[in-house]
């Protein structure tokens, strides 16, 4: 982080400087990761078995203190530890935005500062902003709501080719 933030421990995205945006939307665009995963949700008696995407904004670094910074700005995300078993790879440290409303907030809060990633940023504040209108049946807050349409699928299918090695 920059060291003209307003305030040594920022805790709301809302609340960081504009340096401070294009300082995240740089180790987005550099680190991360914006994309969906798909995972099939099983067979039990009370539901059949379904595909499930949900929506991810990861940025990986192996200095510790990079990824707390970047949790202390937004303040939100789970951070990890990942080992490396191959060869002379270091130790890595992530951060992860999984939830609808964070992910949709860091987005369109960096959005406009990213150079590399800004159609992945635009497919993926779109994905969320369906689900979020997804009609709930169950009742049980967003793990009922309908299953996923046409229109998420084909954003999958679109950030997956976004997001392939080597374009």
């Amino acid at each position: 982080m920059s060291q003209k933030s307003a305030s040594p421990k920022i805790t709301r995205i809302s609340e960081i400087s504009e340096i401070d945006k294009a300082w995240l939307a740089g180790f987005i665009d550099g680190e991360g990761y914006i994309g969906i995963v798909k995972s099939q949700k099983s067979e039990n008696d009370q539901h059949s078995a379904s595909w499930l995407f949900h929506p991810w904004v990861i940025v990986t670094n192996t200095n510790p203190k990079a990824i707390k910074d970047i949790q202390t700005a937004i303040g939100f995300g789970k951070r990890a530890f990942l080992r490396r078993t191959e060869g002379r790879d270091k130790p890595a440290y992530q951060i992860k935005i999984t939830k609808l409303d964070d992910v949709i907030t860091l987005l369109e809060t960096i959005g406009p500062y990213l150079k590399l990633k800004t159609k992945q940023c635009k497919l993926m504040i779109k994905f969320c902003k369906l689900r979020k209108k997804a009609v709930i049946i169950t009742g049980r807050g967003s793990r009922g709501n309908t299953s996923f349409g046409k229109k998420e699928e084909n954003i999958f299918i679109d950030l997956k080719k976004l997001n392939k090695r080597g374009i």
